[in-house]
């Protein structure tokens, strides 16, 4: 029999059904679920088939905006008409606060809601075996890798509970961290799996080494776009260098510009691309270069 309650097997995928599997898992034993997102690419790190899934099977969901802190005010603004009516706390780890304001509405979801029973094929719930741990209120951690979830993890406990890295995929294995009286939260590798060949999404939320990206100039090319689009200034500011409105979709103009200013040069004076592009990637997943 097929469970209605898991996810369409989607197209392009390569290894990943049982990621699905634990992201369907932790759905289902959760009272409340919070998809974490980067701040600086809210569309980009947001997932149309887990929320749809989320939805499906019933549990109130938290959109987190992780990394606020790097974007400015006026364009987180801008973006809150995407999530609707849904929830959305946006969170950094420069502001403890907005760890309480997360608390607050995690506890107020669940209280809308109530605990959530997944019904067998027969419409009762006997039969249900998931939720191992006792806790009043399950809380579910999903998102895209490097995104932040430890770190959201760790705010919440109001001390170091999850491991943090700046290196991909650092959270192994599946436990659970108390991080108050009331709330309980699972920890697992419950990364959101990427289509194998999405290098720039890859590189832009920061889920895979640079070294291991293929195409160093997609990504680049990618960021300059958004920051060509977004906030022009900040780029020229960061980099030290101007750039016409003419040159705004150059993209090899603005290398080669990046390229002098930073002394990336080869012999004959050509410019080492290599270097500029791993520069920009580098400091746009460090957090030096801002929207």
């Amino acid at each position: 029999m097929i469970n209605k309650y898991m996810p369409r097997r989607p197209k392009q995928r390569t290894n990943i059904i049982p990621y699905w599997d634990v992201i369907k898992r932790i759905i289902v034993e959760s009272d409340v679920v919070l998809e974490v997102i980067d701040a600086r690419m809210i569309g980009l790190s947001r997932n149309e088939e887990v929320e749809n899934l989320i939805k499906e099977i019933g549990r109130p969901m938290i959109y987190v905006i992780n990394k606020s802190d790097l974007v400015k005010k006026e364009v987180l603004r801008e973006n809150l008409g995407m999530f609707g009516k849904e929830k959305v706390v946006f969170v950094s780890n420069r502001d403890k606060s907005s760890y309480k304001i997360l608390l607050y509405t995690i506890r107020k979801e669940f209280k809308k809601y109530g605990k959530r029973i997944l019904p067998t094929d027969d419409g009762t719930s006997e039969g249900y075996k998931f939720r191992l741990p006792n806790a009043e209120i399950v809380v579910g951690v999903l998102g895209y890798p490097n995104v932040g979830k430890s770190s959201i993890i760790n705010g919440l406990a109001h001390k170091k509970k999850a491991k943090v890295s700046k290196k991909a995929g650092t959270t192994h294995g599946m436990h659970w961290i108390r991080v108050s009286d009331d709330i309980k939260i699972i920890d697992s590798p419950g990364v959101i799996p990427l289509q194998a060949d999405d290098d720039l999404r890859y590189g832009l939320i920061g889920a895979r080494d640079i070294e291991k990206i293929r195409n160093l100039d997609t990504v680049s090319y990618g960021i300059i776009k958004m920051f060509m689009k977004n906030d022009k200034k900040a780029f020229e500011k960061y980099f030290d260098i101007i750039i016409d409105d003419n040159e705004k979709e150059d993209f090899d103009l603005i290398i080669e510009k990046i390229g002098k200013r930073k002394g990336y040069l080869q012999s004959g004076g050509v410019v080492d691309e290599n270097r500029v592009f791993t520069n920009i990637l580098k400091s746009w997943q460090d957090g030096k270069l801002r929207i």
